[in-house]
């Protein structure tokens, strides 16, 4: 309970509403949450590039086969497989929703499912923006560390190519 505060069905309802809201009331010098991180830190995971054909019209969504390409990371490189693809939704806000999924295989041979949601928009006048939320799934024992980590892409501009720079978030 708060200092200071009487005990109240008010005060009940409040605290209530905070708690399903997923907030609470205790904070820290300078009153942000108690619980609030200070601040996300990153580091590289790998830079991806992907090699895209030619896209597909499907109405206001657009199909774009990944025929290969490639990723290296500190921790992790290899080459992307044909036979995924991305697919983007042109929303009337002028953001487009994207939808990636790839199959990846490090240098020594194991394999990487990868999916990842994002949002891509052009400002006006403005750098694009591309940001991803990548997610891994792995059988692989050398590489089960993907599979328990958050990560996010920025879309970089290269020739005929979708490319990537993932950071893991620490």
């Amino acid at each position: 309970m708060a200092p200071g505060l009487p005990v109240t069905r008010r005060w009940f309802a409040r605290v209530g509403a905070l708690g399903a809201a997923g907030l609470s009331l205790g904070t820290v010098a300078g009153g942000a949450p108690a619980d609030a991180a200070p601040g996300l830190r990153s580091t590289l995971l790998m830079e991806l590039a992907l090699d895209v054909a030619g896209a597909h019209d499907a109405g206001p969504r657009r199909i774009i086969p990944v025929t290969g390409g490639t990723f290296r990371g500190p921790r992790l490189r290899g080459r992307v497989l044909g036979g995924g693809g991305g697919w983007r939704i042109d929303r009337p806000d002028g953001a487009g929703e994207l939808n990636l999924r790839a199959t990846l295989e490090t240098d020594d041979g194991e394999l990487i499912y990868l999916w990842s949601r994002g949002i891509a928009r052009q400002p006006v006048g403005g750098t694009p923006y591309v940001r991803t939320t990548p997610v891994f799934e792995t059988a692989s024992a050398r590489y089960g560390w993907l599979n328990r980590l958050v990560a996010v892409g920025v879309g970089r501009d290269k020739p005929r190519r979708a490319a990537y720079r993932v950071y893991e978030i620490l």
